[in-house]
């Protein structure tokens, strides 16, 4: 064995750790190239320093953790006692005498502390574990020379950097306060203060960017609102130098990259650095408008339950809406600030701090230019200002981008809006109706807001339009006041995920017809769609409306739309209110047309159609005798004649109320069962598809198109049809009760009881739902429980309105044409719905050829269909 002595020699001294510090500081901040080159260079010969410094490069990312923690920044709403301390208070640490325990971060700690060579309070931030890791010195180093590059009243000034005890730290001034984020725990900070503190976090960020750093880690926690009530900005200790304003640090940002992924707050990462591109000034910019949109929201504009949700959601998601009491022109900002595409962002702090200036020296609204122009003192101030409020205002006209696509598939979003109902009731009817303009007077493909909502559900904008098939989908937020309605709309590209434009449009609350005239005429110009004629006629006819008119109509059509019989009730009871305030607004009266006509159908109804239908063709007269162009009053026109069996007349109706707006699904689908009644099945066939293409997931729509192939007796077909309908939604009624009837037809009748009880136990055993019930009975050849199910909707016949229209077919299943026949002539002498199908519907085969059945559709005009459906049948 060698002498020990001699093994000693062997093992290589340690190089000088002041030589490899200096060599490290020295070269972190250089590009790559000139990185190696210069150790190269530097270490010839010396392997073991050269080792050294590639060590510290290597090991550089354990220290971001560090750097997460700002010392300021944790004066409150942190435990202290849940850290580890090194120093008690009254002890010595270099020239300060420790004074309390602020916090802790990932590799040092924060003290409170005296300068007893001054007496002046300060932050200490030391690294306790720079023996294992060395490294962490050099970074605190980095961040103390990043930040004395920086004195701003808005940035947290250092004060010293040195070394006491072996231990390296950073004194810096010590700030009293909540950071941001604990201020914003408390709830969403009142929109003056946000613009002031947005204003001083700008402010200090062009002071930073003029000097050649990015902050990258920009966030609430890293803001401190001292006792001013001003903002600093916090920890640099994550900051990049800019290209071109000094030395690259872009090899040690990749090295870290590689190791742990960007630098920075997940939640607040601009979409260009997830995908792994450089942080600039506008990756700041961004991290302000998710601050900014944070403060006042309460919430981040872009979250998900794991990291790969978030992400997401920021490569891919707009924001949602902020509370109503923004001002649009703030909103404007954050959204400009939360551009997905860098260039489409402000470009420079500056920027953005004049905008924020502007808007808060102006209250952030609309009419903020005339307030501008209202005094003559500091007029070249002033111009400034006008100009850079202008400037927000085009913004609301603002194109970001011209469409790279021609848009030719829309889909509209549910607006967002205030939080009582009234306000979701309102928003509602103005996206529906900006449905139907935009229908109406552009060739567009509009999808319906049935479908869009749901598609909608969990998704983003974009996702719920790709899966739509839209080139784009309409995003859009609803403010409304006593004084004014302000509509902003945005176009955002279903591939991409970029806003193409976006405009905001302000009118009074009479007005809402010419708000909605405006948006339609600006977003069919900006997508380059062609305008109809007449729809561009309609249009530059709007005529304004009482408020409390307008919000009764829409009230009625939110109703209407639930499809129940105590909805149309209310529904009714709303529509007479707008009339009674304004006899002649055309849409009220075309409304109550549309609730009497429900209210007169097999599913939903309550009463004889003997009782309202009358009152459907009245008020869908009056609608047109005030406007000969409403297409909801001819289709409403058109359903009163089709189950009155003035078959050529409800077809006109049906063709001009298309004609009028070819993108409503609903006229099409009555169309369709018009065409269905009188043996068309091919032509209904396709204007129920149609409609589906208009509104693809509407159930009602995948239903009809299952009956129209079940009365062609394509019971494949039909089964395929209707069981993507319940797919849609198990808990709709219409769906089961069809699918029993074509599961039925087929022979398949252990199935169609399945559906049959179901639409019974869905309908909470109605009489339709139950005579559907003793039918398939009956077509299973269970003939007493058919009978006995039969027997308590008769009984109930007695008591209640019942249909008569539901009970013919179940005794032609059970053999009884002499009561069949009664029930079908008491459904023709009320003129049910279901006495329109007579010719067609399959339960009837067996009557075909009977003198007694011919003479039935004489009766109701429709003779020549016997032969058609005859030849089916056979």
């Amino acid at each position: 064995m060698a002498p020990r002595d001699s093994l000693e020699a062997d093992v290589a001294a340690p190089p000088p750790w002041t030589r490899v510090k200096a060599l490290f500081l020295d070269v972190v901040d250089l590009p790559e190239p000139d990185r190696v080159a210069f150790l190269d260079r530097e270490c010839a010969g010396d392997a073991a320093v050269r080792r050294e410094v590639d060590s510290l490069l290597e090991n550089d990312r354990d220290a971001l953790a560090f750097c997460e923690t700002p010392a300021a920044a944790i004066l409150s709403g942190i435990d202290a006692d849940s850290f580890g301390r090194r120093y008690q208070p009254g002890s010595r640490f270099g020239a300060y005498e420790i004074t309390g325990f602020i916090g802790a971060g990932g590799m040092g700690e924060v003290y409170r502390a005296r300068d007893t060579r001054d007496g002046r309070e300060v932050a200490l931030k030391t690294v306790v574990a720079a023996l294992a890791h060395p490294v962490g010195e050099l970074r605190l180093v980095r961040e103390a020379r990043h930040a004395a590059m920086l004195a701003h009243p808005n940035i947290c000034s250092i004060l010293e950097v040195g070394d006491a005890e072996g231990v390296p730290f950073i004194a810096m001034e010590l700030l009293g306060g909540r950071t941001l984020s604990a201020t914003q725990r408390d709830g969403p900070v009142p929109v003056t203060a946000t613009l002031r503190y947005a204003i001083d976090v700008a402010s200090a960020l062009e002071h930073a960017h003029e000097r050649g750093l990015v902050h990258r880690d920009l966030k609430a926690s890293n803001i401190l609102i001292n006792g001013d009530d001003r903002a600093i900005v916090l920890d640099f200790g994550l900051a990049k130098r800019l290209p071109g304003l000094g030395a690259d640090e872009s090899s040690l940002d990749s090295l870290t990259a590689a190791h742990q992924g960007p630098p920075g707050t997940l939640s607040h990462m601009a979409p260009e650095v997830l995908r792994g591109g450089a942080a600039d000034a506008r990756a700041d910019i961004w991290a302000l408008g998710v601050v900014l949109f944070q403060l006042v929201t309460g919430e981040l504009p872009f979250k998900g339950r794991t990291p790969f949700e978030t992400s997401s959601a920021i490569l891919e998601q707009q924001p949602g809406p902020m509370p109503r009491c923004v001002p649009m022109l703030l909103r404007l900002v954050v959204g400009r600030c939360l551009a997905k595409e860098p260039d489409l962002r402000y470009q420079h702090a500056g920027e953005l701090r004049n905008a924020l200036t502007a808007v808060h020296a102006h209250g952030g609204w609309p009419g903020a230019t005339r307030l501008i122009l209202t005094s003559r003192a500091s007029r070249p101030w002033l111009l400034a200002s006008l100009a850079l409020v202008c400037a927000l205002a085009v913004l609301t006209a603002w194109v970001l981008r011209a469409p790279a696509t021609p848009i030719r598939t829309l889909a509209v979003l549910p607006l967002a809006h205030g939080p009582s109902s009234d306000d979701e009731v309102y928003a509602d009817g103005m996206t529906d109706a900006l449905i139907a303009q935009l229908g109406a007077a552009a060739n567009l493909h509009v999808f319906s807001r049935g479908s869009v909502v749901h598609v909608g559900a969990g998704r983003s904008g974009p996702a719920a339009g790709r899966e739509l098939g839209a080139d784009a989908v309409v995003e859009g937020t609803l403010d409304r006041s006593p004084e004014q309605l302000t509509l902003e709309l945005r176009v955002v590209d279903t591939v991409s995920g970029r806003v193409r434009w976006t405009q905001a449009f302000s009118r009074p609350p009479r007005e809402v017809l010419a708000l909605q005239a405006d948006a339609v005429r600006a977003l069919a110009g900006r997508i380059q769609a062609t305008m109809r004629p007449e729809g561009a006629r309609q249009l530059a006819l709007v005529p304004s409306v009482q408020p409390e008119v307008y919000e009764a109509y829409l009230k009625g059509r939110y109703e209407w739309n639930q499809r129940t019989a105590g909805s149309l009730t209310r529904a009714i009871a709303h529509f007479e209110r707008a009339i009674l305030l304004d006899p002649a607004y055309a849409p009220a009266h075309a409304g109550l047309a549309d609730s009497y006509n429900q209210l007169g159908t097999v599913m939903v109804g309550s009463g004889s159609p003997r009782e309202y239908r009358p009152r459907a063709e009245a008020a869908a007269i009056k609608a047109l005798q005030i406007d000969s162009n409403s297409a909801e009053a001819h289709a409403a026109l058109g359903y009163v004649r089709h189950y009155t069996w003035q078959w050529t007349d409800s077809e006109k109706a049906f063709l001009r109320a298309i004609q009028l707006n070819p993108a409503q699904a609903l006229p099409r689908l009555w169309y369709a069962n018009l065409l269905m009644s009188r043996g068309r099945f091919d032509e209904a066939l396709t204007q129920a598809q149609v409609a589906r293409d208009i509104d693809p997931f509407s159930l009602i729509v995948q239903t009809n198109i299952g009956w129209i192939h079940f009365f062609a007796r394509r019971n494949n077909d039909a089964i395929e049809a209707l069981t993507r309908a319940v797919a849609l939604d198990g808990e709709y009624p219409q769906a089961r009760w069809r699918l029993a009837d074509a599961l039925s037809g087929a022979g398949r009748h252990d199935e169609a009881l399945v559906q049959a009880n179901e639409a019974v136990r869905l309908t909470q055993r109605s009489s339709s739902s139950m005579a559907l019930l003793a039918h398939v009975h009956a077509r299973a050849g269970h003939l007493d429980q058919a009978r006995q199910i039969l027997g308590r909707v008769v009984a109930r016949s007695q008591r209640e309105y019942v249909s008569p229209g539901i009970i013919p077919g179940v005794y032609v299943e059970l053999g009884d044409r002499e009561a069949a026949y009664a029930w079908m002539d008491s459904a023709c002498e009320e003129q049910a719905n279901a006495a329109a199908y007579f010719a067609v519907v399959p339960w009837a085969d067996p009557l075909r050829g009977d003198p007694r059945f011919e003479a039935l559709l004489r009766r109701i005009g429709l003779a020549e269909r016997v032969a058609t459906a005859g030849r089916l049948h056979r």
